[in-house]
């Protein structure tokens, strides 16, 4: 498992690009924060609506070391 320094620095990493690779994976884009202004359904859109070609899955989710609740857009990279 990865320590805590780790889980920290690839959550920068996120934060900073917009969108990382996964390992032998898709790629993911955070699309801002899931809350009050954008809920699940405003995720959905924002991630169709730039991905659509892409085989996009918008989730509101919390990442490791985060409180707080991410619009994360999996596509194709």
């Amino acid at each position: 498992m990865a320590n805590s320094s780790t889980t920290l620095f690839m959550l920068l990493l996120i934060v900073a690009s917009g969108s990382m690779v996964l390992a032998s994976g898709p790629c993911l884009t955070n699309l801002g924060a899931c809350g009050k202004e954008c809920d699940q359904e405003c995720c959905q859109s924002r991630c169709y609506g730039n991905f659509q070609n892409k085989h996009p899955s918008p989730i509101c989710e919390i990442l490791p070391g985060s409180a707080e609740r991410l619009c994360n857009c999996y596509h194709d990279c």
